[in-house]
């Protein structure tokens, strides 16, 4: 049973299948609309659900995966970063296609190795280890695995 749409007195939720509670949000929110998406999900999680199969970037991670790509293509091929499977993920994560747990996993694993690059010399818009942390979805994209692992796998 998925988390659904819903409209309640004009206004636009989330609810756990036809019979959970709607939780609502604020239209133009994407604050608002995540927390109630989040809320409906733990719903579900409460009444034994298993994970779904996939999981859509939100659009901050689609954000910064664009912004890597960008910004690798404005570089000279010396000072560009990323690798096949980097650039292969912000593809993905910047056109927001539905990810599996399996990547969800990867993600994290990523974002654990490649912390201490942040406290690196040289770490910036220019750096290539910068252009590979935004691929992966910077660090909104680290939250987002985090949260996820958080909530189906711990």
């Amino acid at each position: 049973m998925p988390v659904e749409r819903v409209t309640v007195k004009g206004r636009p939720g989330y609810r756990w299948g036809r019979e959970g509670k709607a939780y609502l949000y604020t239209p133009g929110s994407a604050t608002s609309r995540a927390r109630a998406y989040a809320l409906a999900t733990r719903q579900g999680q409460a009444a034994g659900a298993d994970p779904p199969a996939t999981f859509r970037p939100p659009a901050a991670v689609a954000a910064a995966a664009a912004r890597a790509l960008d910004l690798r293509a404005s570089l000279p091929p010396s000072r560009r970063g990323m690798t096949p499977v980097g650039i292969a993920r912000a593809r993905d994560l910047s056109r927001r296609r539905p990810v599996s747990l399996d990547t969800i996993r990867r993600m994290a694993s990523y974002f654990a190795r490649h912390a201490v690059d942040k406290s690196g010399e040289g770490w910036g818009v220019g750096s290539k280890g910068f252009q590979a942390w935004l691929g992966w979805g910077g660090d909104p994209g680290r939250t987002w695995a985090h949260s996820i692992l958080r909530r189906y796998v711990d």
